[in-house]
């Protein structure tokens, strides 16, 4: 058992173990003081999950992962390679998100193996001007990994390449480091992704540097329709000045099982990278980075999403506050030194 497993069964047994006449004991926590310890304890253990994965791309998304394992072989053509496990892994798993997503997600489970690497492409979901996918990357011979080996993907829509960036995160399933996961969120901006839509996905190199060169293809059809018309939209309509003088206006809330943006536009291009931190009444936060942004707009995701701590259904109404911090301009090493800006102003959910 790990050490956050051991801290979040402490979390949730201090309060409810029983005395020897079967209460709870009369010297446990008030409940102020163990709400106060199990958010403490929380964000311990969502700071242990962010440190074990690697990260890449242009955007950036941590995981918490549940997986099941299953003996088995994998066959690809006629040949039976079994040393690699077959896993039932769902997208909402390799995201971390407390929704199911079963509703909106394509199973794919289409393998591919060469150079001695097979590639699962497991399940994709499809959002407003967004793909998500998630991968599974073992040995043919099952034997571990010495390093994570990242997915070089390309997208293409409908037959048309799509460079709008993506990113995501990988890290290893099992102790054994033979099974790598990786989910990869691809950016298509201004793409009408409603509707059915075929989609391929291209794999020339598993990892960046030295890597494995090899081809790995996978060909799917997705609908985003169900996914976009759930999402529900609050308009917020609020003006501030960055502080390179650039306008910024904050045009909406939007909030579905896979994500919750705020999404902006600007008067121009700014130097700032922005954040917004929102906070509900009974005192919960959420962080909102920015996960894409052009010249003109863009906007920013809920990162607590993937450790469940998305804004509540029920939260009646939220706090938020305006940050922003200067892009660097020479290392490319980016500063925490975020400022305020403008006023704090409540949206009603």
């Amino acid at each position: 058992m790990s050490m956050s497993r051991e801290a979040y069964e402490l979390a949730n047994k201090i309060k409810t173990e029983p005395g020897a006449d079967g209460e709870c004991l009369t010297e446990s926590p008030d409940d102020v003081e163990m709400k106060r310890y199990k958010t403490a304890v929380s964000e311990e253990i969502k700071k242990e999950k962010r440190n074990v994965r690697r990260r890449f791309g242009k955007v950036s998304a941590a995981a918490c992962v549940v997986i099941v394992l299953a003996a088995g072989t994998a066959v690809f053509g006629e040949e039976v390679h079994a040393a690699i496990q077959q896993i039932s892994w769902s997208i909402s798993s390799a995201l971390g998100t407390p929704k199911d997503l079963a509703d909106y997600r394509e199973v794919v489970q289409t393998s591919v193996a060469d150079k001695g690497y097979v590639v699962t492409l497991q399940e994709a979901v499809v959002s407003e001007e967004k793909l998500v996918v998630n991968f599974t990357l073992q040995r043919e011979d099952g034997q571990p990994m010495d390093q994570i080996l990242t997915p070089d993907e390309s997208l293409y829509i409908n037959g048309k390449a799509v460079h709008d960036g993506a990113g995501g995160s990988a890290w290893f399933l099992d102790e054994e480091q033979t099974v790598l996961g990786v989910e990869t969120s691809h950016e298509a901006p201004g793409v009408d992704l409603s509707g059915e839509n075929a989609y391929q996905i291209r794999i020339g190199q598993l990892g960046f540097d030295n890597g494995v060169k090899g081809t790995w293809d996978f060909a799917f059809t997705a609908d985003g329709t169900d996914l976009i018309a759930d999402t529900k939209r609050i308009s917020i309509g609020k003006e501030f000045t960055l502080p390179d003088g650039v306008t910024l206006t904050l045009d909406e809330y939007t909030s579905n099982d896979l994500e919750q943006r705020i999404i902006y536009r600007t008067s121009g291009s700014t130097r700032y990278n922005l954040m917004i931190l929102a906070t509900d009444r009974d005192g919960r936060q959420a962080e909102f980075d920015t996960s894409r942004a052009d010249r003109t707009s863009g906007y920013m995701i809920n990162q607590e999403i993937l450790y469940d701590g998305r804004i509540a259904e029920d939260a009646g109404e939220a706090t938020f506050t305006l940050f922003a911090v200067e892009l660097p301009e020479e290392d490319g090493r980016m500063s925490d030194d975020y400022v305020q800006v403008g006023e704090s102003f409540t949206l009603e959910l």
